[in-house]
């Protein structure tokens, strides 16, 4: 609709109205809309369950809605980071889920200032061998057979280390290969890790250690290109929102609620 076809339905409405007739503007598809939220699958943090998007980002995310009070939403999963940021470059998404500050995301997401999750790699060993493994310094290490996936960045300091590491072609072996006594240590993603170590029952044979080796925090951001009717008043919100969170313990509750009472409080999860 342009200026001057607004400008004549503002007139006859106003004419209506004096008139005692109701006159209902049409409303664009902008203001209609839901608010699309998208992300890639990894529990805990986000997947389907059942026909149902559930997880820790879609918790706290529906969180901060309720205070909002916004109800027409519409969480997805998209199957691959390229897809992911190529929608909300495009603006076929609105908001995207837990990404790490980047400035060459930052060309086309905004992000807010306050992270809602921080989230880690650490070392893990098996219980074991708790009394004779701990980490402070990578020479710590020094003498131990480390299991690491091929193509994981961790940190240049590990792979540098000089420490005897050994790869292996999936991440998903390394706990399985750690248990059965190939490896003495691995490092791992800590929630996601943690999170599947209990739903296969080998959480209470696995110990990880602190400080990470690794700790960065993970942001909800905008598209640049989204033209949702509520976007600077949910940006204007949202800071607030999650700092009240952090400091009254609504996201380590949810955290919780995930991955048990031995977590997150325990371990600095959210700010």
């Amino acid at each position: 609709m342009t200026h001057g076809s607004t400008a004549v339905c503002r007139f006859f409405a106003s004419l209506f109205i004096g008139l005692g007739i109701l006159f209902i503007l049409p409303v664009s598809p902008a203001q209609s809309r839901p608010l699309i939220i998208e992300g890639l699958s990894e529990a805990p943090l986000k997947w389907q369950q059942d026909g149902e998007i559930r997880g820790v980002d879609i918790d706290i995310m529906k969180a901060v809605l309720a205070e909002m009070q916004i109800s027409d939403y519409e969480f997805r999963l998209v199957p691959s980071g390229n897809r992911l940021l190529y929608n909300a470059k495009t603006g076929a998404s609105d908001i995207v889920l837990s990404l790490s500050l980047s400035p060459e995301r930052q060309e086309f997401l905004d992000y807010p200032n306050e992270a809602h999750l921080l989230l880690d790699w650490r070392f893990a060993i098996r219980k074991t061998d708790s009394d004779r493994i701990s980490f402070n310094d990578f020479s710590d290490l020094a003498g131990l057979h480390i299991g690491a996936a091929a193509g994981f960045s961790y940190t240049p300091a590990f792979w540098n280390s000089g420490l005897n590491i050994e790869t292996v072609a999936k991440n998903n072996l390394l706990i399985p290969m750690l248990l059965r006594g190939r490896f003495d240590i691995v490092p791992l993603n800590y929630m996601t890790s943690l999170y599947e170590a209990q739903q296969d029952g080998l959480a209470d044979q696995l110990v990880f250690l602190y400080p990470p080796i690794r700790q960065a925090a993970y942001y909800n951001v905008w598209s640049k290109a989204s033209r949702y009717h509520g976007k600077e008043s949910f940006q204007r919100q949202y800071d607030a929102i999650i700092d009240r969170f952090q400091k009254d313990g609504t996201i380590a509750a949810i955290i919780e609620s995930y991955l048990g009472t031995e977590g997150p409080r325990k371990i600095h999860y959210s700010q």
